[in-house]
């Protein structure tokens, strides 16, 4: 977790990298979030209204509060762009 955020920032212009904590943690995260939304069916937009409580502070935690926020602010972008 020290390095993780630092060496992901610092090199991923020049390499493919991946940090399974982060990435992989936040994708599945986030995607079971988006599940619960079209579960209760409700439209994936919906996502932005919804309370995201993120216990923790470990990478992984870090991840999946990123894949979130990052969705939001391209949901409310698209709003606001149709």
């Amino acid at each position: 977790m020290k390095w993780a955020f630092e060496r992901l920032q610092r090199y991923e212009k020049r390499f493919c990298m991946f940090n399974d904590d982060i990435q992989e943690s936040g994708g599945v995260a986030f995607g079971r979030m988006l599940g619960t939304v079209r579960a209760q069916d409700r439209p994936l937009t919906d996502f932005m209204n919804q309370k995201i409580v993120v216990i923790g502070a470990g990478s992984a935690r870090l991840g999946v509060f990123d894949n979130a926020a990052q969705a939001v602010s391209r949901m409310a972008g698209a709003e606001a762009n149709p």
